[in-house]
């Protein structure tokens, strides 16, 4: 089979190596490794590059603000046009956005069309600050994608059941892939040694986030929380691991708060960097607004695969994997005393935080590796 893989993730700020990002290139590494013939296409841009050892192809974009969205879009489709001439694909796979390209794409192509839809976008929009005009269009877009695409990926349930009741399609249209990780590349280490390496003192706790800093992340909530951690252990260390658009607000709730010295904010941290300062981590916190609607968070799985103990606000889409693994400790979100608790009840009980590493580290390697994801994009795509 031939497939395309269509990435477009061309806005300012994002790192391209980050969350769903990422995953179409890991999909298409797990793909070729099975004998697939894949290629991706992504924007050529300042900090864009190849993720993976995979055929792919940049196409040009205008770095103009207007500009960037209209020109990813067209010199995409242009791209896969001219590359199609060569040898046609049998499936395109694309994120849910802005763009109905890819499926004319398939349409002119005879090539079916898989659109993965990881999160409600909408929702995600106005929790942001945006204006009520987008996410219509995000709601008309989406609408007909979902409708017209031959197959439907929804990350979670949840977002399989809005999907239905949104756009009143058939629950048949739709089927539930999660996300995934890469076990290989996150993988449990020496805690003491991960933490020499990052010039932590290794007898210090270290309680850590990472992920891009939108609001809905909640890490206000774990920055709040640390006061009364550092009550009962002065030493911790808290490793928030990226960047983004609430950075200052956060630095500054940090100094006011009184622990701004007792939290580094390592800005965004290459891909390949990353499992060192998971290994570095005794808890790895997930704290998401109440508001944050379905996720497939990678920040869990990646964790996991490095034997990372997880404490995490209990959404539905997170109590799944609390259930399946018993990895996880949940709290409710946006509380800050019921966040410290949990995480001062891991501080003070180290087998607990070995066992749960252990389960984790077993779960993800056997439901939630790269491999896993793929096969069964493949036994749907090949029915």
């Amino acid at each position: 089979m031939r497939i395309f893989f269509l990435t477009y993730s061309y806005e300012r700020g994002i790192n391209p190596d980050l969350g769903g990002f990422r995953k179409l290139w890991e999909l298409a590494r797990a793909l070729n490794e099975c004998g697939h013939q894949t290629h991706v296409f992504y924007p050529s841009l300042p900090g864009f590059s190849a993720l993976r050892d995979v055929p792919s192809h940049a196409y040009p974009v205008l770095d103009i603000s207007l500009l960037r969205p209209v020109t990813a879009y067209i010199s995409m489709l242009w791209a896969a046009l001219v590359l199609a001439r060569q040898a046609r694909p049998d499936l395109i796979y694309f994120r849910s956005g802005l763009n109905v390209l890819p499926r004319w794409l398939g349409w002119l192509l005879k090539a079916r069309v898989v659109l993965e839809v990881n999160a409600d976008a909408a929702e995600f929009h106005a929790n942001q600050g945006g204006g009520w005009w987008r996410g219509c269009l995000i709601r008309l877009i989406e609408g007909q994608n979902v409708r017209k695409s031959d197959l439907v990926i929804a990350l979670t349930t949840g977002l399989k059941r809005m999907l239905v009741e949104l756009y009143d399609v058939s629950e048949r249209r739709i089927t539930v892939i999660p996300s995934g990780t890469d076990p290989g590349h996150f993988a449990p280490a020496d805690r003491r040694g991960a933490k020499s390496k990052l010039g932590l003192n290794p007898e210090e706790p270290v309680v850590g986030f990472i992920g891009i800093f939108y609001r809905h992340q909640g890490v206000h909530t774990l920055i709040q929380a640390a006061s009364s951690i550092l009550e009962e252990y002065p030493m911790t260390r808290f490793l928030l691991v990226g960047d983004g658009e609430m950075r200052m607000q956060w630095e500054t709730l940090a100094k006011q708060n009184g622990v701004d010295t007792s939290i580094w904010f390592t800005g965004q941290i290459p891909y390949e960097q990353v499992p060192s300062y998971l290994q570095a981590m005794d808890i790895l916190v997930a704290p998401f607004t109440v508001d944050r609607g379905e996720t497939s968070p990678f920040k869990i799985l990646d964790a996991w695969a490095s034997g990372c103990p997880v404490v995490a606000s209990d959404l539905p889409s997170v109590r799944v994997l609390e259930q399946e693994s018993d990895a996880i400790a949940l709290v409710p979100p946006d509380q800050n005393e019921a966040l410290s608790r949990a995480v001062l009840a891991l501080l003070r009980d180290p087998k607990r935080r070995e066992i749960m590493g252990r389960a984790g580290r077993a779960h993800v390697c056997e439901h939630y590796s790269w491999e896993r994801i793929a096969q069964q994009l493949l036994n749907i795509s090949l029915t």
